[in-house]
This record gives structure tokens, sequence and C-alpha cells, in this order.
């Protein structure tokens, strides 16, 4: 039994007992009083009512008659106005919901207050009331950590600019310079250039941040060769920092999935696992196709590297947009902290979700991507 069931009987049947001990009430006190009446007030009031129609024993009769169905017209009446009087009574919940939702609406502090027999109700609605306040404050946080993302940002694309025009306007100042110096400077402005790009994209990513709106558009393709083909755009970057990159899984694997939205989890999972590993070690990428108890088939890919191990507390908000491993903002590791929330996002669009893993310094992302007839089912919880 659902709890909108269970409240609704539970509504239902004080209801009914309230208007049942009304009617019960009512009758106990109507015939205590007919009661009373004709024991000791009849022969006063047939007194009263035999002169007043002038000792007329004829006209005393009929109005006799009268009395009997007075008395059921009486009581049916006086059940009418305690049923009514129950019915404005059960109305007065809907006042007292709307009073209620008023207040959440409102942002009250205090807490929704409502009959024991809406108990279950009141509960529902202090239980959305906490969730947005807390979605609030999340909301806000996030907003506070955003601009100040972009104030970092705007701080430090000022630095690769600046760099940038100093070396320029060496080149452009000295043009006898000798030439290993020239191509030196111009080495350094084009680091600084894409370093600036960097900088940008990341602060572009952050004024269109919307993961709520995430289009999904599947199809068939190679998830073997998809794989390789994120690795190779890797391999600079991670030779650069002395790190080597292996594949391990099937030569050809066909998977069902949106494969540009998976790439950019695969781009934004391996650009972390390449920046956090410790130089001189392996950033492996595992994909297979996995089967669940229940038979509903996922397609896995996992991405492994060894560096410095994340704390449970670390790994819980690893996910959180805007948060990011090195706090450092001048870190050249450390982005804008959206990257895996982003992964994330996209993986849970898809029905599926990415996992992450930290013991001895050994990290993983796995990612888990339906494969059957339903993407409806909850990805398998990670190991």
């Amino acid at each position: 039994m659902t709890a909108d069931s269970t409240q609704k009987k539970q509504l239902v049947s004080a209801v009914l007992k309230r208007q049942v001990l009304y009617i019960a009430g009512f009758t106990a006190g109507f015939a205590a009083a007919l009661w009373a009446f004709l024991t000791f007030f009849k022969p006063f009031v047939s007194d009263i009512l035999y002169a007043f129609v002038g000792q007329s024993w004829t006209l005393y009769s009929m109005v006799t008659v009268l009395f009997w169905p007075l008395v059921v017209i009486c009581y049916f009446s006086g059940i009418y106005l305690v049923v009514r009087a129950g019915v404005n009574q059960a109305f007065r919940y809907f006042d007292l919901l709307l009073a209620s939702v008023e207040s959440i609406l409102a942002k009250r502090d205090e807490p929704v207050s409502l009959p024991p027999e809406l108990a279950a109700t009141a509960l529902a609605l202090n239980q959305v009331k906490t969730e947005q306040d807390r979605a609030e404050r999340a909301a806000k946080a996030a907003e506070e950590r955003k601009n100040e993302l972009v104030a970092y940002l705007a701080h430090d694309i000022k630095t690769p600019i600046t760099s940038i025009i100093g070396y320029l306007t060496l080149l452009g100042d000295s043009p006898d310079l000798p030439v290993d110096v020239r191509a030196r400077y111009t080495g350094i402005a084009l680091d600084k250039a894409y370093k600036l790009e960097e900088l940008l994209e990341e602060f572009f990513e952050i004024t269109r941040y919307n993961l709520q709106s995430i289009p999904i558009e599947r199809s068939r393709f190679d998830g073997a060769l998809f794989c390789n083909q994120v690795i190779d755009e890797f391999y600079p970057l991670a030779e650069g920092r002395g790190l080597s990159l292996s594949y391990a899984g099937p030569a050809e694997l066909e998977v069902f999935a949106d494969a540009g939205r998976v790439a950019r989890i695969l781009n934004n999972v391996m650009k972390n696992a390449v920046a956090y590993a410790d130089a001189g070690t392996e950033v492996a990428v595992h994909t297979a196709l996995a089967t669940g108890a229940d038979g509903f088939v996922w397609w896995q890919i996992t991405v492994t590297d060894r560096g410095r191990e994340l704390s449970p507390a670390h790994l819980e908000r690893i996910f959180e947009k805007f948060f990011r491993a090195d706090e450092a903002r001048a870190s050249s590791a450390g982005g804008a902290g959206l990257g895996l929330a982003i992964a994330r996002e996209i993986a849970r669009a898809h029905g599926g979700d990415i996992y992450a893993a930290s013991d001895a310094g050994l990290t993983s992302f796995t990612i888990w991507i339906p494969q059957g007839p339903s993407v409806a089912v909850r990805a398998p919880s990670a190991s």
C-alpha cells in the first residue's frame, strides 16, 4: 500500500468516525430530550395546548396527531445539520493543506503542522520543505562558487595574456635576436596561448553550465575503436608527463550509445587521470560488456591511474559541480571542477552512472552505459 492510499484511508476513516460519533451523539441527545419531554413535560404541555385550542377536543386531537411526524422531521433535520457540519469540518482539511503549501512557498521558518489524521501529509510536506531549503542552499553555494571561479579564471586569464604580449613585444622590438632565443620566446608565447585557450574553454564551460538538458541520441558503433581513438588523443599530454597509456579489451565491441556524449565522459575522466597520475606510471583503459544478475547488459569502461589516494570524503564529493581535488587556483592540474560532474550527468542521461574508487593510490573511474532493452534499470554498484 502506497503512502498516498494510506493517507487517504486514514483521512476517510477519521471523517467517517467523526460523522458516526456526531450522529450517535445527536441521536442519544435527541432520544434523551424526547424521553424527558414525554415523562416530565407532556402533561403540562398538553394542558396548555388544550387551553390554546379553546378546549376543543377535536382540534386538540388533530394537533396531537402531528406530534410524531414533527418528531421525525426534527430528528432528520438535526441529522442533516450534523452531517453538514461534519462535511464542512472535512473541507477544513483543504484549507489547512492550502495554508501549509502557502507557508512552504512563502519560505516561512516554522514547520508544517496538521491534525493527527493528516500526519503522513504533514511529514511529506515537511520533507518537501526540508529538501527545498537544502536545494536552495546548495544552489546558492554553487552560484557563489561559480562566481568565485569566474573571478579566479578572469584573474588567471590576465597572466598568460601579459606573458604573450610581453614576449611578442620583445620579438617585435628586437628583430636581431638570435634564432635560438627567438625560437625560445616563440615557444613560450605559444605555450601561454595554449594555456589561455584552456582557461577560456573553462570560462565558457562555466557560463553555459546546464546539466539538466542533455539530449541523448544513440547509435551503434565499435566501442573498442572508440576507446582507442580517445586514448590516442591523450598521447602527447601523457608523454609530456612521462605517463604510458594502455588499452585492455576486445578488438571489436558493438555498443549502443551517444558516441559524442560518451566521448565527453571518457575525455573528462582521462583528463583527470592524466593530470593526477604519478609521473612514470600507467593510465589504463579497460572496456567490456558486463551482464548483471538480472541478465541486463551494460557497457563498462574503466579508467585506472596510480597517484595520490583519494579519501572516502573526497570520493563522495568528487562528482559535485565546481569541486576540485586541488583547491589551489593556480594549480596547472586544477580545472573548473565541472569535468566529472558533467561526466556523471551524461552517464545518468543515458540511464547509467559513473563510480569512483581509490585504494592504496590506485584510483579507478568506472562508467556504466545500459545496453539492454530498458534504460530505466539502475546501474550496478561499483565494486
